[in-house]
């Protein structure tokens, strides 16, 4: 009952839009009582919340890596293939994009997630993520992937071409200034 619930959540964000979302409209559309929605999710935040752990365990099980890639590279594809995760909630993304920041006491949540996503593809790339160090590289992943969730967003082309340069181009800088921190 939860997946069909979550799916009735997200079609009406895709139909409405983040700020017409409503559990209400949720159990309207799908027939699904209001209570199971309670039952399932906290508040409209938990919806999205549940959708980045979706798209964080999608690229985990089907992640495969050289073991030969830089940890620059490694961290290419494995942003890469969220992204490719992400593509069939495109849409809904977009207008949470565009909305949540109307609504900043959801902040607090989605930062948090935000950051476990990013200690999980950065452990899935071998690379440390607590400490000083680890979170210098935590903060500096999770901005370059917000930036990076920017130009996707706008990105309607089939290779992706303008998200790949985005990205690339800010991992050479981070493994730049990488390189600068630890010759301290």
């Amino acid at each position: 009952m939860k997946e069909k619930a979550f799916k009735a959540c997200l079609s009406v964000i895709e139909q409405e839009g983040w700020k017409g979302f409503s559990f209400a409209k949720a159990s309207h559309a799908s027939g699904i009582p209001l209570a199971t929605f309670h039952d399932q999710f906290s508040c409209p935040t938990d919806v999205i919340l549940h959708l980045f752990r979706r798209i964080d365990s999608e690229v985990l099980k089907n992640l495969e890596l050289s073991e030969e890639l830089s940890p620059k590279d490694a961290l290419f594809e494995i942003l890469m293939a969220r992204f490719d995760a992400a593509e069939p909630y495109k849409p809904i993304l977009k207008s949470f994009w565009q909305e949540w920041i109307l609504a900043p006491e959801e902040a607090p949540s989605l930062a948090s997630q935000g950051f476990s996503s990013m200690a999980w593809m950065l452990e899935a790339a071998g690379l440390e993520n607590r400490g000083i160090k680890g979170l210098l590289r935590l903060q500096g992943l999770t901005t370059l992937y917000l930036l990076t969730l920017r130009t996707w967003l706008a990105d309607d082309s089939p290779d992706l071409g303008k998200t790949m340069a985005f990205l690339d181009k800010g991992l050479s800088r981070a493994e730049r200034l990488a390189g600068v921190l630890n010759s301290f």
